[in-house]
């Protein structure tokens, strides 16, 4: 069975119209012959009424002391609205879907609230449902403890889960659509000459995104480096093209090309001293 697994940002998934581009994307990946899960985030951005920042507003309009274990209960409802929305979206499209909470694909994680870290997968209804033929949509960004609580993974936490999902399902790749064309050389937004980097290992990913480059987790990264994970970021509505990252080089297949320098990144506001 191939396992393909494609992540969508709360940008794409803002209008009707980029649910529907996002249905044909994966509509259009199952009639290749392989069985798709969709790991979405929240739906939109600051202002949209799901946002996970409007859901935080909701909460800081209260007091800004805030339960932790209450606002990952409030936080990870943005996550289930955008999966069920998106399976209904692709059931009406003529795809047979379903939709998951993070606890329900068996996403186990530690109980550090707001900021918790994935303990383990257990993948066997995810796989139970693909081997119906079914897409299945997980809410990305959350999980549950051993003992049923949920929880949150942080910033980026979506693309944390998407990798965490490939890596225990066996995924042949693991697709993130993104708002841009993939790995830059550097920040478009500051340096207009920037070009999308089209092969990268994950050694010099997880230093970028250390870094400040926001592209990518560096959790996704870690664990996309420790279980082999072959990971795929792209442009909505470009089938070709991206930034693959993979473990290391591949026979025959140079990843900087005699380049020294891979790409720039930045962290704002901060000074680095060297004491010798």
């Amino acid at each position: 069975m191939r396992i393909v697994i494609q992540k969508f940002g709360g940008a794409l998934l803002a209008t009707p119209e980029g649910r529907l581009q996002v249905a044909e994307l994966i509509t259009a990946t199952r009639k290749q012959g392989s069985r798709v899960v969709a790991v979405v985030s929240a739906i939109g951005r600051e202002g949209n009424p799901y946002a996970t920042d409007t859901l935080m507003g909701l909460m800081r309009e209260i007091g800004s002391d805030i339960n932790p274990r209450t606002l990952d209960l409030l936080l990870s409802t943005g996550e289930i609205i955008s999966t069920a929305v998106l399976a209904h979206t692709l059931v009406r499209a003529g795809c047979p879907a379903i939709a998951l909470t993070g606890a329900q694909a068996g996403i186990f994680t530690t109980d550090e609230f707001n900021d918790a870290r994935i303990l383990s997968i257990d993948a066997a209804r995810t796989r139970a449902h693909l081997e119906r033929d079914q897409v299945v949509v997980v809410a990305g960004f959350q999980g549950v403890t051993p003992d049923g609580e949920i929880t949150t993974l942080g910033r980026g936490g979506s693309d944390t889960t998407a990798v965490a999902i490939g890596a225990a399902l066996g995924a042949e790749v693991v697709e993130i659509y993104k708002d841009v064309p993939g790995i830059m050389t550097a920040d478009p937004k500051l340096v207009p000459g920037a070009r999308p980097i089209q092969r990268i290992t994950y050694d010099e990913m997880s230093q970028l995104a250390a870094l400040g480059a926001r592209v990518l987790h560096p959790r996704a990264a870690d664990i996309g480096r420790e279980h082999n994970v072959k990971l795929l970021i792209r442009r909505m509505g470009s089938l070709n093209g991206g930034t693959l990252i993979v473990k290391g080089p591949e026979l025959g297949v140079p990843i900087i090309d005699g380049r020294p320098v891979i790409a720039l990144a930045h962290l704002p506001d901060v000074v680095q001293l060297k004491i010798e």
